[in-house]
């Protein structure tokens, strides 16, 4: 073998391990909105598996890596270091849990799966309340409270899934 070639299949398997490693750190954020309240998962919601009330995340090898609140005079990035994470929402009277177990991995999705529609695209649920806005956002890792927030309007928290 010519020494460009064993040069070029060095390149090829490099490049090919940086794809691998690539795939497995792509971000599928969780992005929760009000103003008639909305979900938007990077990964369609047909892809969740309903597990009892939850609805689980089909990529379960993944982790919470932080979750990012904006609200009106309190916003805050709370890094959840791939550990357990809880981050629980109150909307009019809807409770929204997004959490992971033990081990920080498998996110799950825990809510009243009924108060909620298909949105304007595969990757977004809506809120059969249209009018109620977000008044609570508390963010837990491991168990401490890392985070409580309360508001009316002009909130949205990001949850970093790799």
């Amino acid at each position: 073998m010519t020494q460009r070639r064993m040069w070029l299949w060095i390149l090829l398997i490099a490049g090919l391990g940086s794809l691998v490693a690539l795939s497995k750190s792509i971000d599928t954020p969780i992005i929760v909105s009000d103003g008639s309240l909305y979900v938007h998962s990077e990964t369609p919601w047909a892809q969740f598996v309903l597990e009892g009330g939850a609805k689980v995340h089909p990529e379960r090898g993944k982790s919470i890596t932080r979750v990012e609140i904006q609200m009106p005079g309190n916003s805050k990035i709370v890094d959840c270091k791939r550990q357990q994470c809880k981050v629980f929402l109150r909307y009019g009277g809807t409770a929204l849990e997004f959490s992971t177990g033990a081990d920080g991995k498998t996110l799950r999705f825990i809510t009243d799966h009924a108060a909620f529609h298909p949105g304007e695209n595969e990757k977004r649920i809506r809120h059969n309340d249209e009018h109620s806005k977000i008044s609570l956002v508390e963010v837990t890792r491991g168990s401490h409270v890392m985070f409580t927030g309360t508001a009316s309007g002009g909130t949205s928290v990001t949850i970093h899934y790799e």
